[in-house]
């Protein structure tokens, strides 16, 4: 099941109908477990604690398309670099699906607890106005530059969505349906270790979140990528930042360890 959180110009009565405004209306309208209370929220890229997982200067310069995959991460540092930032830093690790290396371009959106998920969004929009819009005339008027899509999934979206499996729990679960019996759906990750089989009036989607859970905080000595710093250490490859063209800012050569392990 799919909620699409378009972008684009809206005001009046369709105010929200998009952007930042339609996924709030979305996640108004969906009832959440207890265990989801002051749960963190984390962006990819309330309550609870907000994390935010970024790759850090170590993770590009070891990754699989060494400095090359910092263009797919965008922001300046006058964005990253900002002081209040640092307390929601998270690492970016994604060993469970063998793609810690791989430098994510994708974002996301989560409330999880433990490895159960009350939420999630993958979407194409940076965490930015452009993309998510503005309330503008005493919010009366919400504008987006930008046009991007979402893809949004929770238990409720998912309660009533036909599926096709051959397996034989499975089987049973749709019989139970037809039979009216009512049948709870809850997500998890693909590191969820529980038994669905002592739950069988439970139906368990597994999501592939890219990134490990609970997020890892940055360390000390942990710097979040911006593309338009100079970086003079040689990657994997033997090249530096910027390939070509002029950096704002120089980051001395060695100051990051070469602790990276995947």
């Amino acid at each position: 099941m799919v909620d699409w959180i378009s972008s684009c110009y809206h005001v009046g009565p369709n105010i929200r109908k998009w952007g930042h405004m339609k996924l709030r209306n979305v996640l108004e309208e969906c009832m959440f477990d207890k265990q989801f209370c002051k749960s963190p929220l984390i962006y990819q890229l309330g309550i609870g604690k907000p994390l935010i997982v970024r790759p850090t200067v170590e993770d590009v310069h070891c990754s699989i398309e060494g400095y090359a995959a910092g263009s797919c991460i965008p922001s300046p540092q006058k964005n990253v670099g900002k002081d209040f930032l640092k307390k929601y830093w998270s690492r970016w690790k994604a060993d469970h699906v063998g793609r810690c290396r791989a430098m994510p371009h994708i974002k996301t959106f989560t409330r999880y607890s433990g490895q159960n998920i009350a939420w999630f969004l993958l979407t194409s929009s940076n965490l930015s106005k452009a993309a998510w819009g503005a309330l503008q005339k005493n919010s009366t008027q919400l504008m987006i530059r930008s046009y991007e899509l979402v893809y949004y999934s929770c238990p409720q979206t998912l309660q009533s969505v036909p599926q096709f499996s051959c397996t034989e729990r499975n089987a049973s679960n749709r019989d139970g349906l037809a039979l009216g019996k009512t049948i709870k759906t809850k997500l998890v990750t693909l590191c969820w270790k529980g038994d669905e089989e002592k739950e069988p009036s439970t139906k368990t989607v597994r999501l592939p979140v890219p990134h490990q859970l609970p997020p890892r905080p940055y360390g000390t000595e942990d710097v979040p990528w911006s593309w338009d710093r100079r970086y003079t250490r040689k990657d994997v490859y033997g090249s530096v930042w910027p390939r070509h063209g002029v950096a704002t800012v120089c980051i001395p050569s060695g100051r990051f360890p070469t602790l990276f392990q995947c």
